[in-house]
């Protein structure tokens, strides 16, 4: 086997950087999950809770492949990382029909995209780095894609409640 003409540090780093994103990302599919329990879309977020984590299973296994362990930072700040997806500042109310929740599902999207941009830029790698998996950083890259389709279909199929008229209130009290 060729040795690998990839900084070995900087992709290090660069997995691990992802994998502590990965633990917020996670908490913040569950606290959408909570936004949309109750409703027809709760086991589509249940689903998609589910589907990133099996992915983020798969970069420990791949970082595991490549002796890449958590660095030290990335240790310390993995609890905040937790806590900022546990506390949901997107949508703090966890209301499904309110504005916050479309900020929510697009940053949901936005993450989103970040992990299929790691698949792909691993998948760029490969003629250099011969220990990636071709076969698993594809499938990575094809799991990535349908979520956020589905997260895009869920948004298009609801957003027409998040901004139908509604009623306001003043300070006081009085409609407005």
């Amino acid at each position: 086997m060729a040795p690998s003409t990839i900084d070995q540090d900087t992709l290090h780093r660069y997995l691990d950087r992802h994998l502590l994103g990965s633990e917020s990302g996670l908490d913040h599919f569950k606290a959408a999950h909570g936004t949309w329990a109750g409703t027809a879309f709760e086991e589509r977020f249940e689903s998609l809770h589910q589907q990133v984590k099996a992915d983020q299973e798969d970069l420990k296994k791949i970082m595991a492949t490549l002796g890449c362990s958590p660095r030290p930072i990335g240790k310390l700040l993995a609890p905040v990382a937790r806590l900022a997806g546990k506390a949901n500042p997107f949508n703090p109310l966890r209301q499904h029909t309110q504005a916050a929740a479309q900020v929510q599902l697009d940053v949901l999207t936005g993450l989103l995209n970040a992990k299929l941009r790691m698949w792909q830029t691993l998948l760029l790698m490969l003629p250099h780095e011969q220990r990636l998996d071709r076969a698993l950083l594809q499938d990575l890259s094809r799991r990535a894609d349908s979520q956020i389709k589905q997260l895009v279909a869920l948004s298009d199929e609801t957003w027409a409640d998040r901004f139908a008229p509604q009623e306001h209130h003043d300070g006081d009290g009085h409609s407005r």
